[in-house]
């Protein structure tokens, strides 16, 4: 080789190996646009997704339909930031309390069949507890949660756990609240509410989600189970927000369970969406009943109008009602809104701590104007 060949091969190769790296990450943005439709509605919300993303203030996948017609299905920053993998429609996520919709849903269905009564108290269904508790809470309340229980269980741990390990520290557990007085946030109860879905149903709680919800949805990529997302095929790794910095937590187990944490894509949360507002799960009457306001819930910064229902969240903004429910745990955010009147559905999913608000708040005021 000549010495000028010897001066100018590193530039060559420099120059190769660049072209290679645009064009890759041309594939990969490729990869991550899929979809947008021409709302003005979808364009503003990519936009406003994409410079987030580009400051490395989210990353994730939105998605969004109207009549069950997709108008936005993108990706967004990275599923795994060491190797460059970026977020894409199809990338699972870790749905954390989103998951309760499932549960509210699954116990509207046996009111429905008449194995539950949503006055009826809580001993009628399952043993275990004192008679104070037995006796006194009632589905109703534990899905609004107004039955006073807490967040003992640890749904996060280093090995997988049972429903029946999630129930061993409620059963001891005293309430916070005397029951229906008042709302207090909590996993526990909707953990008791999968308990009784499983004693009632004589199946499995998850065998009874995906036989019931999943399989008449069509929703094939999501599971309720114990996992560790980094083993979990196409699933976003979650960058938890730790000392300043986002640290990779994606070998933790993840539980899924009555109260949340089981793993979907943006699709599948659509096809929820259009399942439960076509009424395939529910009757349109107890859709309405289970919709229907229960207790106001305001929140610093949210909408005007914001309440909780039988599992789900009941917000109103400029005159336009919309409901679902968020989630997050470590590393992982997350919201499903439905708009009854609108026809519309809203999916964010997100693997960075910190990055689903704003994005949320963006499309709720996009869709209510």
């Amino acid at each position: 080789m000549s010495r000028l060949a010897k001066i100018y091969w590193p530039i060559i190769v420099g120059i190769v190996a660049l072209s290679a790296a645009v064009f890759w990450a041309c594939v990969a943005y490729q990869a991550q646009e899929l979809r947008i439709g021409k709302t003005p509605q979808a364009q503003k919300l990519s936009a406003y997704a994409t410079i987030r993303a580009e400051k490395g203030d989210f990353s994730g996948v939105i998605a969004v339909a109207q009549d069950n017609k997709l108008l936005l299905e993108r990706g967004y920053g990275y599923a795994n930031s060491a190797q460059k993998i970026v977020n894409t429609p199809q990338t699972k996520f870790c749905i954390a309390s989103v998951g309760k919709l499932f549960t509210a849903v699954a116990v509207a269905q046996l009111v429905e069949q008449g194995k539950i009564a949503f006055d009826a108290p809580i001993g009628t269904y399952i043993s275990g507890f004192p008679s104070n508790i037995a006796d006194n809470v009632t589905i109703a309340e534990l899905l609004d949660m107004t039955g006073g229980f807490g967040n003992v269980a640890s749904v996060t741990a280093d090995k997988p756990l049972t429903l029946s390990d999630l129930m061993k520290p409620i059963y001891v557990e005293s309430l916070q609240s005397k029951p229906g007085a008042a709302f207090n946030y909590s996993n526990d109860g909707y953990i008791v509410l999968g308990a009784i879905i499983q004693r009632v149903s004589g199946e499995p709680y998850a065998t009874y989600i995906k036989q019931h919800i999943f399989a008449l949805a069509g929703m094939y990529d999501t599971d309720i189970t114990a996992y560790v997302p980094a083993k979990v095929s196409n699933m976003a790794h979650g960058y938890a927000s730790q000392n300043g910095r986002f640290t990779d937590i994606s070998t933790l187990y993840q539980i899924g369970n009555p109260s949340g944490g089981a793993y979907s894509t943006a699709g599948d949360l659509l096809k929820f969406a259009h399942a439960f507002m076509s009424h395939q799960l529910l009757s349109a009457a107890m859709t309405n009943t289970i919709l229907s306001p229960r207790i106001a819930t305001p929140q610093p910064g949210g909408p005007p109008v914001d309440a909780y229902t039988y599992g789900f969240g009941y917000q109103k903004e400029n005159g336009v009602t919309f409901v679902g429910h968020n989630g997050g745990t470590p590393g992982y955010e997350d919201q499903l809104d439905m708009y009854p009147g609108k026809g519309y559905a809203v999916v964010v999913l997100t693997n960075q701590d910190g990055s689903m608000v704003p994005m949320i708040r963006q499309s709720e005021q996009l869709l209510t104007q």
